[in-house]
């Protein structure tokens, strides 16, 4: 006989127990189904991870048939096994079932729910298709009121007995529209508690509880208690971010949860920005071991992920699990593109082509190992900060960078070429893409407008902090906090964007796609966006358009967006990889329109190489050429 219990105390785990008497093959399949979930034990007991135990249970049916084992379920794994069932149950009825629904009644149930807000006719249309699956997702394009849906979602499931209280784990900056729409939306007034992590008090009675990826990581234990102590809905926001799964912190931890969730919702306009295989996460959120049963095989090989068939058989599958208002559906005004591609000055171009001659050998490895990928990642971060400012090279990542930007200074000896070139730079010349940013907010300025300026390194935004001292920029980046818990005395980012929307003397904000993409809205002061740098990250080039392009807008706004391009460098491979990226998204969520509001006509600016594999196959490409050219 073999024992099987799941135990939830800490990270769920199943743990497996062998008598004496067990057959050895019987042991032997069950550890090789469940090997790469398996997190200790003994010869005779393993601890197995709960998803794998959940995603790998037809393994059970083969024990039991070739070897005549028994196998014994203790009560947890019993009653978590028979929500699966009932999920699986009530999914396939769902997906069975007419996608009919009667508006009035709808919003009528709304209404004696106490959901103050009227839903626009498409908002009621997807709460009506995501209340039919027991758990479901909202793929909504940024601004299309993902957070009144999910408010709405909640109000019902709560009046109808399904649930008490609501989960959110969200960005930081989208704290505060989830706390406003909670307030305005709800009657009586929700008790929302924001959790700053484990030294926040978190009462019994909260009805809404806000934390972000990382505190959900750093305080599991009484994070899984609220969820668990009482039926509790949990809402991942901007889901994308626990697109790594099992491999990454904040995945793991999140997809922990999932079991003490009574219903599971998330939210997110770029479901999949790197390709199909972003998708298996979320699907392993909504229906833990179930992901197998609704994804393609396909799905799973992610070097695939923007195969247009693979891209065709995904979408086919996923899509009656989710809801989806495209951009081309809110009747939003145009947007305008305008890629400005200008050569490099003299001193610049030469430190471009010394850094490429420098690092050629290393994009020309075969295999390549964990460290040499490290390696090249690091080269790539060079590329880019030299295709907009040398200077940049010789101070290595900020403290406020995005961690994956985070990097050490260029290596010199202090005797090359390059050391020169770069200690001489700053006395002769000034980045070009600095010049025409500063020109593009003189002009706005004097027309009263404000813009935007967006770029990935933390010490550009410092630098142009500087050169556009006379218009009083605001700044946003991972250095900036949030006013969650912050002294009084120090500037937060909410005191930024405060400043930026209603100061008449502030023009311009500087911001990071990783601090300020998600969650803010500043469409009804900004109409301008400028691209200094961009990164192959195509969820933040598509969340950081939809600052200033979402529901809102007068009909007669043009939304501009300028990218700045150094000729003959790394900004046109990102850009023909973000191409590929954006393309294989309109594909999966069968989106056409995305395409046309999210990149320039192929005409506006350079297409750079295609883009089938990696991102360093992209960049190998592009250093081979820049070689060839200064050979």
């Amino acid at each position: 006989m073999i024992e099987l219990e799941l135990y939830n105390a800490g990270r769920p785990v199943v743990i497996m127990q062998r008598r004496p008497e067990t057959n050895a093959g019987a042991w032997a399949r069950l550890q090789e189904a469940f090997a790469r979930g398996i997190v200790g034990g003994s010869p005779s007991r393993s601890d197995v991870r709960a998803d794998v135990f959940m995603a790998e249970l037809d393994v059970l049916r083969d024990v039991r048939a070739l070897f005549g084992e028994k196998i014994s379920l203790g009560p947890n794994i019993e009653a978590q096994l028979r929500v699966l069932a009932s999920d699986r149950r009530a999914r396939e009825t769902a997906l069975a079932a007419s996608e009919g629904y009667d508006p009035e009644a709808l919003a009528a149930e709304l209404e004696a729910a106490g959901f103050k807000r009227k839903l626009k006719p498409f908002q009621l249309g997807n709460l009506a298709a995501v209340l039919r699956l027991p758990h479901a997702a909202d793929f909504s394009v940024p601004g299309a009121g993902k957070t009144t849906v999910g408010l709405a979602n909640f109000a019902l499931s709560r009046a109808r007995g399904r649930v008490e209280r609501l989960l959110v784990i969200a960005p930081i900056a989208a704290f505060g529209a989830w706390t406003e729409d909670s307030q305005e939306c709800l009657a009586p007034g929700p008790k929302v508690v924001i959790h700053g992590g484990p030294e926040t008090l978190i009462p019994q009675d909260a009805d809404i509880l806000l934390t972000n990826y990382n505190r959900v990581a750093s305080d599991y234990d009484r994070i899984r208690a609220f969820a668990a102590d009482r039926p509790t809905q949990v809402i991942l926001d901007e889901a994308h971010r626990v697109k790594k799964g099992a491999a990454g912190v904040h995945g793991r931890a999140v997809l922990d949860l999932a079991y003490a969730a009574k219903r599971r919702d998330v939210l997110t306009g770029t479901p999949a920005p790197q390709g199909a295989y972003d998708l298996v996460a979320l699907m392993r959120f909504l229906y833990p071991g179930q992901d197998r049963q609704i994804l393609p095989r396909s799905t799973y090989v992610e070097r695939d992920g923007r195969d247009p068939q693979v891209l065709r058989e995904t979408h086919a599958a996923v899509s009656r699990y989710f809801v989806r208002t495209p951009k081309s559906q809110l009747d939003l005004p145009p947007t305008r593109f305008c890629v400005l591609q200008r050569e490099m000055r003299p001193l610049q171009k030469a430190i471009y082509e010394a850094l490429v001659g420098r690092y050629r050998s290393s994009f020309a490895l075969g295999s390549r190992s964990r460290h040499e990928f490290q390696n090249l990642g690091r080269i790539v971060m060079y590329l880019l900060e030299a295709a907009t400012n040398p200077m940049l090279l010789t101070a290595g990542s900020d403290d406020g960078d995005d961690p994956g930007f985070a990097h050490p200074p260029l290596a010199l000896k202090g005797d090359e070429p390059l050391a020169d070139l770069l200690h001489t730079y700053n006395l002769y010349e000034t980045p070009w893409k600095y010049e025409e940013a500063t020109r593009i907010v003189a002009v706005a300025a004097s027309r009263g407008e404000k813009v935007l300026i967006w770029s990935n390194f933390v010490r550009n935004l410092k630098a142009l902090h500087r050169h556009l001292e006379d218009h009083q920029p605001a700044m946003i980046h991972g250095g900036v906090p949030s006013s969650d818990g912050t002294p009084v005395n120090q500037v937060t980012r909410e005191d930024e964007l405060r400043r930026f929307r209603h100061d008449p003397d502030c023009r311009v904000l500087l911001a990071n796609p990783a601090a300020c993409g998600e969650g803010v809205s500043l469409h009804h002061w900004c109409h301008h966006a400028v691209y200094l740098d961009r990164s192959f990250n195509a969820g933040h080039f598509l969340q950081s358009q939809d600052r200033i392009h979402r529901l809102g807008l007068a009909p007669d706004v043009m939304t501009r967006f300028t990218l700045l391009m150094s000729a003959d460098t790394i900004d046109a491979a990102v850009d023909g990889r973000l191409r590929d990226k954006v393309t294989a998204l309109a594909r999966l969520m069968d989106d056409p329109g995305l395409v046309q509001v999210a990149l320039p006509e192929p005409d506006e600016g350079q297409g750079g190489p295609p883009a089938h594999a990696d991102d360093l196959q992209a960049v190998t490409a592009h250093i081979a050429e820049a070689a060839r050219r200064a050979s």
